[in-house]
């Protein structure tokens, strides 16, 4: 009786890391600790300068009437006016944070300068 073996892959087989029909988008990984990266910097921000908490707030209410889910979501949290809640959102590494952080409504400076964004992808793509 013979035995049929498989031959192995060769390192220069490509073996995904998530099936085919769960469609992820190219580097999504990379992409995800980028913006928690992001997030711990904005969270520092907000911490130390609370008032920042209100310009978040007014970039969503600029568009207040076409707002998706999500961001009337960030809306709402951000009206609390709770930073701490708001930073530790941020912080998160679980799906909440991740999910959150996906559509943050802090964009650039002062909440993050495009040096430190640079050096975020840096670190990111350096491995």
């Amino acid at each position: 009786m013979s035995v049929a073996m498989e031959t192995p892959q060769s390192s220069s087989d490509e073996v995904p890391m998530f099936p085919p029909w769960l469609d992820l988008p190219p580097n999504y990984l990379v992409q995800d600790w980028i913006r928690w990266q992001k997030g711990k910097l904005v969270a520092a921000r907000l911490r130390q300068q609370p008032q920042l908490l209100q310009q978040g707030t007014n970039w969503l209410l600029r568009d207040q009437e076409t707002l998706s889910v999500h961001d009337a979501e960030w809306l709402a949290l951000l009206q609390t006016g709770e930073v701490e809640k708001v930073a530790r959102i941020l912080e998160d590494s679980g799906d909440t944070g991740q999910r959150l952080r996906s559509g943050m409504p802090f964009k650039g400076a002062p909440f993050v300068t495009p040096q430190e964004m640079e050096s975020i992808r840096e670190r990111a793509y350096a491995g």
